[in-house]
């Protein structure tokens, strides 16, 4: 179920309530979204498959550029080759990529969606260098105490710039939210 939410030159809507569609955008970012029961797809220049089940529950598939997922100030930067589950009354999870292993991406989702804090260790115990990506969102998502966890896995697998002190490891700007 597809409808027409709005067409203007700066804000062209459409709402997936249910099923399936493919995008491809080659208009500047940030002028075709797509309202689901779970987010809001805002295209960055891209091209995506997003599905959306009965309950309202999606996954966001990028294949070209990147898309942002919003819903109720949760944000999620979903780049190609990442995908990204969404639930209703949750918003986006977090965004991770396709080739991850499959006890990485189900640990993540329990995390998510059920805040299960020792499906954590396995996402920290799975993560590659390339999961950095997850690992940056879920420094704005963990309770404060999971935090320095993330953040140490996260330096041990990228480059992290010399000169950050304890209260950036930790996210001033996440225990502020």
């Amino acid at each position: 179920r597809v409808r027409l939410v709005r067409a203007r030159p700066a804000d062209n809507r459409i709402s997936l309530d249910r099923g399936a569609i493919s995008a491809r955008i080659w208009a500047p970012p940030r002028l075709f979204f797509v309202e689901t029961p779970s987010a809001v797809a805002v295209d960055l220049g891209c091209a995506y498959k997003l599905a959306v089940d009965d309950h309202g529950a999606g996954l966001l598939r990028v294949t070209l550029g990147w898309v942002m997922l919003e819903e109720h100030g949760r944000e999620s930067m979903v780049p190609a080759g990442a995908v990204c589950r969404m639930r209703p009354g949750f918003g986006p999870g977090t965004p991770y990529f396709e080739d991850a292993s499959p006890a990485f991406a189900q640990a993540l989702s329990r995390f998510d969606f059920n805040h299960d804090a020792r499906s954590l260790t396995v996402v920290l115990d799975q993560a590659r260098p390339r999961d950095s990506l997850t690992l940056v969102h879920l420094l704005e998502r963990a309770a404060p105490g999971e935090r320095a966890a993330i953040y140490d896995r996260a330096a041990a697998l990228v480059h992290v710039p010399q000169g950050r002190s304890e209260e950036r490891r930790v996210g001033k700007e996440c225990r502020s939210r």
